[in-house]
Formats: structure tokens, C-alpha cells, sequence
């Protein structure tokens, strides 16, 4: 661009330096990664033009983009036309590409700045007394500005420059916001897509297996021994198949999306009692089913097994060794409930607030023996979730711990409603 006067050294450096920063190909790249060149006017910037201008008490606020080509106008207020109505300046004709170092523009007479008196646009701007503020990004490169300008010559306080740092940084911080929700959006995607992969890839040789091992049973059923260990080899593979649902379900959950069910009549208190009969093989005597009642309801027998199965076996292996864990049942006109009791070292207080999260072992769990994966407990309050119904945790020294699965007796219309 072509000022009209000739530059001090000062000035001129500056220029020098920020002209090389236009074309920037990380800066540019920033800017694009924001989403908001060439996009419509937005409240939450045009709010906090207004604010400067009202705070300020100044005619004109600008928040802008800078890139290698042009001055997009994002947000304003009281910017004329045509520049409102085409929000855009061509980059020769911009003052903001001049803070690309990181640098402020501030002055409080421009005519009689030795920088800013000759620059072509102060004079059709009327631009007299002005605060430019450059947008940095937390990777350090300047995305543009937020400025004010006040058509006649003014001092400007401490206060309004306070001002202009605060809204300027609020600024910032809905853009940087933006971007987090960008790269989680994107991340979300790309697990969604490995977890898809891995679990197909996973299920293909699984199935193989199993066929291969059941084909193996009936060819030497005749065989000692060969029927026990087809069982084993067959319970070792299910339970594989059931880890890479878990994974699968536990990657919908926490995407915020319900778990699939397939919702027929069932019998809970029958469910529960086949699921802690098939376990008892793996802690002998530990458990004790209370029920009374009818227990018939509309759910997926599967996810009420797998409630269950998590709750009774997590009971089994955190809770104090050798004594009865307690799973009862309990209902009403429109409901039913399942506890799951267990005595033992109580939970901590701040890890019964993220117990139900993804991933999340307690501090107990992650000291004992036991390995996993911390996807029960969020599977479990998926599943609920799923049928209409909730999770919940107490803990306590005295009263031990107690999981709280409260459920609808139809599941049918949640699932309906989030078809």
C-alpha cells in the first residue's frame, strides 16, 4: 500500500513486519479455522460491538477479520454504507493489517500521528481518535481486530482502554470456544469411525471362531472332555463379543446418543434371576434376590440383563470380600425399581460425581486388583437412560453402597420418541 508521506524508520518497520505476516500460511489457516469469514452478522459479536460503543460512548465499533486479501467486517455498530452492507475492505485499504505483530494501534489525534497521518484511510473514515485491539489466537497468530473510532480528538482513560481489553478477550473467548467445540466435533467423529472399524474387524475372526470351535464340539462330541472345553472356548468368546458391544455402546453414550433396545414383554424379576445364576459360578454364594410381585414390563431383556450383570459383578468385586450383596426388586403403578447393596469401603465423595462418566474408574477400583475398563457403571446408566429411566449412587460406612436403577414399566414410547 502506498501512504501518502513518507514513513518514519519506526513506521516503516512496522509496516515492513506486518506486511510480511499477511500472507502467513498458519495465520491464514487460523482464520479459516474459525469458520467466520463471509458468514452472516451474529449476536454474540454484534452484542459486544454495541457494549464498546455504549461503553464508550463512541459512534463506531468494528470487530474484524484480517486475512491476506481483505477486511471482513464480522460485527459493528454504526459502520456506513456501503461498507455495511458489503463488509468488506480491500486489504491496500485496511488500517487493522497493521497490528499483525500483536501490536495495538491507539491514538488519540490520527491526523497528527507520525504513523497514522499519512495512512489513506483516516481521512474518508474520519478516523481522529481510535483503539485497534488485534485478535490473538491461543497459538499466537492475529486473526484481525476489535476497534472503536471517535470522529474528533480524544484522550482516551484508563478505563476505556480497560474496556476495550475485556470486551476484545470476550471476543476471544467465544471464538476459542467455538474452536474447542470444533476439534471435539471432529474427534468425536474420528473415535466414532476407529471404535466402527476396530469392532467390525473384531467381530469378523470372533465369528469365525466360534463357528469353528462349535463345528469342532459336534465333530468329537465322543471325545473326553472336548464338550468342556468347547464351553470354555465358546463363554471366553461371548465375552469378547459382549466387551466390543460395551465399547460400541459406551462410544454412543458418550456422543449423547441413546443406547439401541429392543423392547418386547419380559419379566425382570425372571431376568434377574437367570443373571446372577450364570454369575454365581464366579462368586459362589454372594448373592441374595428379594422380590415380590409381578415384575412384567416392556423393555430390552438383554439391557435389563446387562444392568444386572454390571451392577451384581461390580458388587462382587469392589465390595468387602465374603459378605451378601443384596438385589432387590420393587415396583409400583408405573414403575419398577432395582437395588443392587453391597457393604464395603464406602465411595468417595468426588468420585460418586463422576462415577457414570465414560472411562472413569474410582479411586478404589483403580487400586485394586481388578481390571477394567470403566464402561460398566455408564453403560449401566445408559441402558436406563435408553428406557426412560435413571442411575443413581449412594455410599456411605454404615449403609454400604447402593446403585438405584429406576425404569418405566413401557419403555416403548421413550424409544418411540427417539426414533
Amino acid at each position: 500500500m502506498k501512504f501518502l508521506g513518507e514513513l518514519d524508520e519506526a513506521s516503516l518497520a512496522r509496516t515492513q513486519r506486518c506486511n510480511r505476516r499477511l500472507g502467513d500460511p498458519n495465520r491464514l489457516q487460523a482464520i479459516r479455522d474459525t469458520g467466520l469469514m463471509d458468514t452472516p452478522r451474529e449476536e454474540a459479536f454484534d452484542r459486544l460491538a454495541r457494549l464498546a460503543a455504549q461503553l464508550l460512548n463512541v459512534p463506531l465499533t468494528i470487530m474484524s477479520l484480517v486475512d491476506s486479501n481483505r477486511q471482513f467486517f464480522k460485527a459493528d455498530f454504526g459502520l456506513p454504507s456501503p461498507f455495511r452492507e458489503t463488509r468488506t475492505l480491500p486489504i491496500d485499504a485496511s488500517l487493522c493489517r497493521y497490528t499483525l505483530e500483536g501490536e495495538p494501534i491507539i491514538s488519540s489525534n490520527a491526523p497528527a500521528d507520525p504513523f497514522l497521518k499519512f495512512h489513506p484511510s483516516t481521512g474518508p473514515w474520519g478516523i481522529v481518535a481510535l483503539i485497534v485491539l488485534p485478535l490473538i489466537n491461543p497459538d499466537g497468530q492475529v486473526l484481525g481486530t476489535f476497534c472503536c473510532i471517535q470522529p474528533s480528538v480524544r484522550e482516551w482513560t484508563e478505563q476505556d482502554h480497560l474496556v476495550m481489553k475485556e470486551l476484545t478477550a470476550s471476543i476471544m473467548t467465544e471464538i476459542n470456544l467455538r474452536d474447542q467445540i470444533r476439534k471435539l466435533k471432529a474427534e468425536q467423529r474420528m473415535r466414532d469411525t476407529f471404535v466402527a472399524a476396530l469392532t467390525h474387524d473384531l467381530r469378523t475372526p470372533l465369528t469365525a471362531s466360534k463357528l469353528s470351535v462349535q463345528l469342532m464340539g459336534r465333530r468329537h462330541a465322543d471325545l473326553p472332555g472336548v464338550q468342556t472345553s468347547v464351553g470354555r472356548v465358546t463363554a471366553s468368546l461371548d465375552r469378547a463379543e459382549r466387551m466390543i458391544q460395551n465399547l460400541l455402546d459406551a462410544s454412543r453414550i458418550q456422543a449423547g446418543k441413546l443406547v439401541a433396545l429392543e423392547v418386547r414383554e419380559c419379566d425382570l424379576h425372571a431376568v434377574a434371576a437367570q443373571t446372577l445364576d450364570e454369575i454365581s459360578a464366579l462368586y459362589p454364594g454372594r448373592f441374595e434376590l428379594k422380590a415380590e410381585g409381578e415384575f412384567t414390563m416392556r423393555a430390552d431383556p438383554l439391557g435389563l440383563r446387562r444392568i444386572v450383570e454390571n451392577l451384581a459383578s461390580n458388587a462382587a468385586k469392589y465390595g468387602a470380600p465374603g459378605t451378601p450383596i443384596e438385589i432387590r426388586l420393587d415396583r409400583n403403578e408405573t414403575q419398577v425399581k432395582l437395588q443392587v447393596r453391597n457393604q464395603g469401603t464406602p465411595i468417595a465423595a468426588e468420585d460418586l460425581q463422576t462415577i457414570f462418566e465414560p472411562f472413569h474408574r474410582t479411586r478404589s477400583a483403580t487400586e485394586s486388583a481388578e481390571k477394567g475398563w470403566g464402561l460398566g457403571l455408564p453403560l449401566v446408566r445408559g441402558l436406563a437412560e435408553a428406557h426412560g429411566g435413571k442411575a443413581t449412587v449412594t455410599s456411605g460406612a454404615e449403609e454400604g453402597t447402593c446403585f438405584t436403577i429406576t425404569l418405566p414399566l413401557d419403555a416403548s414410547a421413550r424409544q418411540r420418541r427417539s426414533a
